[in-house]
């Protein structure tokens, strides 16, 4: 039977962030997209909720009997002194909630730009983490009262949840699924063998031939030079 996962976002849309006019609640949420649509791409049973607390997200993940609940937050310091990282919280450091967050932390933490603030740190005072009957991750996905932590998470969403996916599909032994990127049409040859080739521009100077080439060459396409 699939794992259950139980994926929880911050609500705290009071908290601001130190550039892009966004907050903590805004961003934690598109990580948890980007993390849920990885999970259920692996087989992962996965229930998630938005615009809620956690006190309805707890008793939720409770009913779900979910095996891991992992909350998705970003981090602050009163004094915004601390240059950054990523923090893993967990009830205490021993036995499975050890191995998991350790596996969760492998994947988020190399990709993070902080690194004063890294490492797993128990927090069984946590209502979140003493309240939920399934192994309970905590992620602390950087910083956002700095420049460079707020920004960093808002341009990598998408590479926060996944990570943090990643970091679950480990725990579990999951061999994970990556997709395959489609093959470009344009350079499929015709099924009789045959090529068709397009001629793309005629260039008095030699340098802007060679210009054209590269060009095409980036966008994925066969291209040379042909003198006539």
């Amino acid at each position: 039977m699939a794992k259950r996962i139980y994926i929880s976002p911050s609500s705290q849309g009071d908290n601001a962030y130190a550039v892009g006019g966004t907050n903590e609640k805004e961003q934690c949420e598109k990580i948890a997209k980007a993390c849920v649509a990885f999970l259920q791409k692996q087989g992962f049973q996965v229930k998630v909720r938005y615009n809620s607390d956690m006190y309805v997200r707890v008793a939720e993940s409770n009913a779900f009997n979910a095996d891991m609940h992992v909350a998705i937050h970003t981090n602050a310091t009163a004094a915004h002194n601390v240059t950054g990282g990523t923090s893993v919280l967990l009830y205490d450091l021993s036995g499975e909630r050890k191995k998991a967050g350790q596996a969760i932390f492998d994947r988020l933490s190399p990709i993070t730009p902080g690194k004063s603030a890294e490492r797993l740190m128990a927090y069984p005072g946590f209502y979140e983490i003493k309240s939920t009957k399934a192994l309970t991750v905590y992620c602390e996905c950087e910083f956002h009262d700095t420049r460079e932590g707020a920004q960093f998470i808002i341009n990598n969403t998408s590479a926060i949840g996944e990570a943090i996916a990643r970091g679950i599909c480990d725990y579990y032994g999951v061999k994970i699924t990556e997709e395959k990127a489609p093959e470009k049409e344009n350079n499929a040859p015709a099924k009789d063998g045959t090529l068709y080739v397009v001629r793309c521009g005629a260039f008095k100077e030699k340098a802007n031939a060679e210009k054209r080439v590269s060009d095409l060459k980036k966008a994925g396409f066969e291209a040379y030079i042909k003198k006539e």
